[in-house]
């Protein structure tokens, strides 16, 4: 009888403990199986909240590096005129210091602003932004470095957001420096040109009145894009317009007239901005619509082809503008992820690689830098993350969980300058190895939540949020 009971205990206690075991070690490897993450186990369980220290190795690094390239090759002006740069790869060949206390760089000049998530341009030693004051959109224009005001120009609104973000404008403003020119759409799609010098009306269009475009959920957020390349005289602005009803859901105007050039689509406007390049000796243009991306010849507005990437729901929008990196164009998506497609010589494509949840940017700035892109996840457990992507694979370098949560940014040579949506400025070294922190402001410098696209011009950085515009000197 003894034997029997201790055989009893002996098989109740292994029961007890293996089984158990057995399944939390089955559960494992099924959640590992199942990961599309690789990089899950890294990220933190709640969201940082303290500011990250520079890395002192990385500092030295990039201290020399600069000062030997500014010896080497003088500095020179660059400007930022269209949303993520002149390129739209969110990148400068200008190599402006990157390095600043904890209290951040010099404040140069500031000056009051409304509401909206446009960003500032830059060009001739001028800065552009746009923004709302009560029920009037005004685009705005001031000296680089001393903030004088040079004109101003207003118009009413009535444009509602039906969410918790403000009521627009979202769109950004191009400059067209080389003509004297301003390009700027409302948050009810109104088209205007101005005069770069004085502000004055060239032309002005309602476009969605025109084409019975209905308001959606938020205000016009997709910002033109200004293309100089194609063969007809004065170049032409593309415009992801969404008016499916007239098969105009993208446009080309004239840019000295406003006059409509082609119509091309039934598809919807997104957030995004078009992205023109030359590609085995031929010109594309590629445009992420409500539906996805669509691939048109921007000379004439035919189409080529349309590939659905869009995530089901009422309330989701596609707002990450595309990238075009080689024959590449990359296109990313918050709940869809990121989808790599190779272009071939007959204009059709291939898709490369597509992963869910390397990187699924919801609004924030593809930064292009030597076949690597950087930019920000949207928001998650444990807060958003900064993260390093190889195109050719779409294989993830490393993640950043950082108190900047999501943000903007932009590159040059040496760094990554990043303004989180908190308001915090930081700058890590261009390093696809791993993340180098080389300055990151104790406190935010901008009012939360900062929305907007950072702008340089020469050694001066343009941030904005929605109570003000402020100017630092990054060299001081």
């Amino acid at each position: 009888m003894d034997t029997i009971s201790r055989m009893i205990r002996f098989l109740f206690k292994y029961l007890f403990v293996a089984i158990p075991s057995f399944i939390a070690l089955l559960f494992a490897i099924l959640s590992i199986g199942c990961s599309q993450d690789p990089f899950s186990s890294d990220r933190p369980p709640v969201e940082p909240n303290r500011t990250d220290r520079p890395d002192v190795n990385a500092v030295a690094s990039i201290s020399r590096n600069h000062i030997a390239s500014t010896t080497a090759n003088p500095s020179v002006t660059a400007d930022w005129p269209a949303l993520f740069g002149s390129d739209r790869t969110s990148t400068s060949e200008h190599r402006f210091p990157h390095l600043w206390s904890a209290d951040g760089p010099k404040l140069a000049w500031e000056v009051v602003a409304g509401t909206g998530y446009g960003s500032p341009v830059t060009a001739s030693n001028r800065v552009v932004f746009n923004y709302r004051s009560g029920d009037t959109e005004v685009v705005q224009c001031h000296h680089v470095t001393d903030g004088e005001l040079i004109w101003q120009h207003r118009y009413p609104t009535t444009a509602v957001c039906d969410f918790k973000y403000s009521n627009g404008p979202y769109s950004t403003p191009v400059i067209d420096a080389d003509h004297h020119r301003v390009f700027n759409i409302g948050g009810e799609g109104q088209f205007s040109c101005l005069n770069f010098d004085t502000g004055k009306v060239n032309w002005v269009r309602n476009l969605h009145t025109e084409y019975g475009v209905q308001a959606d959920i938020f205000p016009v957020g997709a910002s033109p894009l200004l293309d100089q390349e194609t063969q007809r005289p004065g170049g032409q602005l593309i415009f992801n317009l969404g008016a499916i009803d007239r098969d105009a859901g993208i446009i080309s105007l004239d840019p000295a007239t406003g006059e409509t050039i082609w119509e091309a689509s039934d598809q919807g406007p997104s957030y995004g901005t078009p992205f023109v390049a030359t590609i085995h000796s031929q010109r594309f243009a590629f445009v992420l619509t409500d539906q996805g991306l669509v691939s048109l010849n921007p000379d004439s507005g035919d189409m080529d082809w349309f590939v659905e990437f869009r995530r089901k729901g009422d309330l989701v929008r596609n707002a990450t503008s595309p990238l075009v990196i080689g024959n590449k164009v990359l296109v990313v998506s918050s709940g869809l992820g990121a989808i790599c497609l190779e272009v071939q010589p007959d204009r059709s494509y291939t898709q490369l690689w597509r992963q869910r949840r390397t990187l699924d940017s919801q609004y924030n700035t593809l930064i292009l830098a030597d076949q690597h892109v950087y930019s920000f996840t949207s928001s998650r457990q444990g807060g958003a993350e900064f993260r390093c992507i190889e195109v050719e694979k779409g294989e993830m370098k490393w993640t950043y969980p950082s108190v900047l949560k999501r943000g903007m940014g932009l590159a040059s040579p040496d760094a990554i300058l990043l303004l989180g949506e908190r308001g915090h400025l930081a700058s890590l070294a261009l390093n696809p190895d791993a993340p180098q922190v080389l300055s990151f402001t104790e406190k935010p410098l901008m009012s939360e939540p900062c929305y907007c696209s950072p702008a340089i011009y020469g050694d001066y950085l343009i941030l904005k949020d929605e109570q003000r515009v402020a100017a630092f000197c990054l060299a001081e």
